[in-house]
């Protein structure tokens, strides 16, 4: 049977997690001197209102090779002809691939492989919930692998709306004058992250504009799409109405886990979205 090991920034529920025998391997996120694991969404509301409450910015650290063995060790006591896929959030945003490569090599007698998805978020999400349903339709490991997977990387992608140039400015994203300036012109950068690459495809006025132009980006035939939040909901509803009135369905709404929504900060909107494929 294949097995699925994914770690924490992917944000999987739990419920979700349970139900089909993935385990999760948490990174860790120092704020204040105090370190925690990312965890399920249960626990994210403790971090983010300590970081509201900050005026540092937290720093992240990747799980150990033994964090990952510990979990691989897990599923072959369960299940000792288990075939494993574990899946990282991508190498442009964490050394997690790194760990996870150093697990697998103890055990070389065996089928398993660690892939960097070349994602985060809600889209790590949605690759496994992919790799789910093709195990459920009784594809093999190796075709899941060699052909699935490295489609789903193309076909997959996230965009963000910050609320606040805060957290881009303790983060070092942005310096504290672009930070003040786009506060006060009201600028909205829109974030594209896709195929383990980050860009800003536009700078717009408002948050109406850039929400308008994030749906503009979406794939004509989409397969499944998530409306994403950091914490604050507030404009969640902004998207959703546009959506409605653009007549696209979304599959529901995903709120995203601090080692990731750290960096583009609370209040932050977004659309995770996979493209219609064929295998």
């Amino acid at each position: 049977m294949i097995h699925i090991i994914a770690d924490s920034t992917f944000g999987i529920p739990k419920n979700y997690a349970d139900k089909h025998s993935i385990n999760i391997v948490n990174l860790k996120l120092i704020l204040d001197d105090v370190v925690s694991e990312e965890g399920f969404e249960e626990d994210w509301e403790n971090f983010y209102s300590r970081l509201k409450a900050s005026k540092n910015f937290p720093s992240t650290s990747q799980p150990s090779p033994e964090d990952f063995i510990e979990k691989i060790k897990k599923v072959y006591d369960e299940d000792k002809d288990a075939e494993i896929i574990i899946l990282t959030i991508s190498q442009a945003l964490s050394g997690t691939i790194n760990s996870a490569t150093l697990a697998v090599k103890e055990f070389n007698d065996k089928k398993i492989i660690a892939i960097d998805s070349a994602e985060a978020a809600a889209c790590g999400r949605i690759m496994v919930e992919e790799v789910v349903d093709l195990i459920d339709k009784g594809k093999s490991f190796e075709e899941i692998v060699n052909k699935a997977i490295p489609i789903l990387k193309q076909k997959l992608m996230i965009q963000f709306v910050p609320e606040t140039m805060e957290y881009l400015k303790r983060g070092g994203r942005i310096g504290k004058l672009s930070a003040t300036l786009a506060s006060i012109l009201k600028i909205k950068p829109v974030f594209n992250f896709r195929d383990g690459m980050i860009s800003i495809t536009k700078k717009v006025l408002g948050l109406g504009k850039a929400i308008s132009d994030m749906i503009a980006e979406l794939p004509e035939k989409l397969k499944k799409l998530y409306v994403c939040y950091i914490d604050d909901d507030s404009n969640v509803n902004s998207i959703l109405k546009k959506l409605d009135q653009s007549n696209i369905k979304y599959n529901g709404v995903a709120k995203i886990g601090p080692v990731f929504g750290c960096h583009v900060g609370i209040g932050a909107v977004g659309l995770a979205s996979l493209e219609d494929y064929e295998i």
